[in-house]
């Protein structure tokens, strides 16, 4: 893999930070990409070539995904890479400064505008100009920004003189696009302009690869000589990442803020992760749709068909859930999950409620089975437990022929504020893993799930 190089001369510009003032903009403090994923390999590969060549480019992705990654490779990669790479986001700019932010403004032109500013159209001249967040701009802003994608020249704000720039435009949205296209949200004909090449960028959900980089990325940015322990590697990859790489970072940061001892070791007591019914881990490499599919239909049960319940624990609104339903009704629902390969199937996560045991610091009480994989689960307990503790869960797998309750020896490898907790399992009894695996080839098969075998 050729990774962007690092000597190319960017300028990074973000509305939040300094666009909204006249200090120009500031250099950017990229860290190198993490890309040790298969999926993130393809996608990284498609923005090498497509950077070869002129066309506009849009990516699609969850928020916090790494789209701004993708577009810094796109301009590093190009012929534009020694000129300026402008990053703008669109959804942090007010909606009444949008366009004389976007194409400058004269001197005069309103309360306050002293002197002439140029646009970022004409900050990113013969350089590439990224536009993060693109679904939300204002329809009237679409319009100009259509012409100026075209080529035809524009006046700044109150000007009277046409500016004319050679400008390669990267977008990128959370938004589906043509939803928003066919809710006449966002023009047609916009949409088509900009997405001249697509690419999509996977959840860090799909990219359990990424995840430990990115997490010792951040560690060693505070210090070099830090490491993480065994039992908070173990949660960092069972936590599913709702948030991606921004909230995995976040949760680093966390982590390093609180250490009792950061500058040597991260435990998983130090890490704290959100309580999310999208946390729960899912099968890696499922398709996105299906998998969000799984987590609205889970949050459904869960609530006992509360929809208002269901969306708050998803993080969505009620009319968002509402819409996703009625998309799944339409489609009938009938459409195969896809096949799991060998290495997926391991991470494969069956979701239950089973009453169970738990043996812990000598003593033994309930406890509730959440969900269940070859190498752990999640489980819920009013008891306390310590991060990195040895536990048992005991109990009989579903549609054993076995008599009498089974223990699963293991470890609590995360926790959250809601009682529940991931337990990876240690060595488990032959017969014992093997019952377990047969059970689990099961569920995939009631979830539709094709399954790759040993050739």
């Amino acid at each position: 893999m050729h990774y962007p190089p690092k000597t190319a001369p960017t300028t990074h510009v973000s509305p939040d930070d300094d666009a909204l003032s006249n200090s120009g903009p500031a250099k950017s403090d990229q860290s190198e990409p993490i890309v040790r994923s298969a999926s993130l390999q393809r996608v990284m590969k498609l923005a090498e070539k497509v950077a070869r060549h002129p066309a506009a480019v849009l990516i699609v992705g969850d928020t916090g995904s790494g789209k701004e990654m993708i577009a810094h490779a796109i301009h590093a990669h190009s012929l534009r890479c020694n000129s300026p790479f402008i990053d703008v986001n669109c959804a942090a700019i007010p909606e009444h400064l949008v366009e004389s932010e976007l194409f400058g403004y004269e001197k005069g032109a309103f309360s306050g505008a002293d002197a002439m500013k140029p646009g970022y159209f004409e900050m990113a001249n013969k350089g590439t100009l990224f536009l993060d967040e693109i679904g939300d701009l204002d329809l009237k802003i679409q319009v100009k920004l259509l012409r100026v994608l075209d080529g035809v020249p524009y006046f700044r704000l109150g000007g009277n003189k046409k500016v004319s720039v050679d400008v390669r435009v990267v977008a990128a949205t959370n938004h589906n696009l043509e939803d928003l296209v066919r809710a006449g949200r966002f023009r047609s004909d916009l949409y088509h302009r900009l997405a001249q090449f697509k690419l999509e960028v996977p959840p860090l959900r799909e990219r359990p690869e990424e995840v430990l980089g990115i997490a010792e990325q951040v560690l060693h940015q505070h210090y070099p000589e830090s490491r993480f322990s065994q039992d908070a590697i173990d949660a960092l990859l069972c936590y599913q990442w709702p948030g991606n790489v921004r909230e995995l970072k976040n949760v680093v940061f966390g982590a390093v803020l609180q250490a009792k001892d950061a500058h040597l070791e991260i435990t998983a007591a130090d890490l704290c992760f959100p309580d999310s019914v999208a946390s729960r881990r899912a099968p890696v490499g499922t398709d996105l749709d299906q998998m969000e599919k799984q987590a609205i239909f889970q949050a459904l049960e869960e609530s006992n068909g509360n929809q208002g319940k269901a969306a708050g624990a998803l993080g969505i609104s009620r009319r968002t859930l509402i819409r996703k339903l009625k998309a799944y009704r339409e489609a009938g629902l009938e459409d195969s999950s896809g096949t799991l390969s060998m290495s997926q199937q391991r991470y494969y996560r069956a979701q239950l409620e089973l009453p169970i045991k738990m043996k812990y610091a000598g003593e033994q009480f309930d406890a509730v089975l959440l969900n269940i994989s070859a190498g752990g689960a999640g489980t819920k307990t009013d008891r306390p437990l310590k991060s990195g503790a040895p536990v048992a869960l005991v109990f009989s797998v579903p549609g054993s022929s076995s008599e009498g309750a089974a223990e699963f020896p293991g470890r609590v490898t995360w926790t959250n504020r809601g009682g529940q907790y991931g337990i990876q399992f240690g060595d488990l009894a032959t017969s014992l893993r093997t019952s377990l695996q047969r059970w689990l080839r099961t569920e995939m098969k009631k979830d539709g799930w094709a399954m790759e075998t040993q050739k």
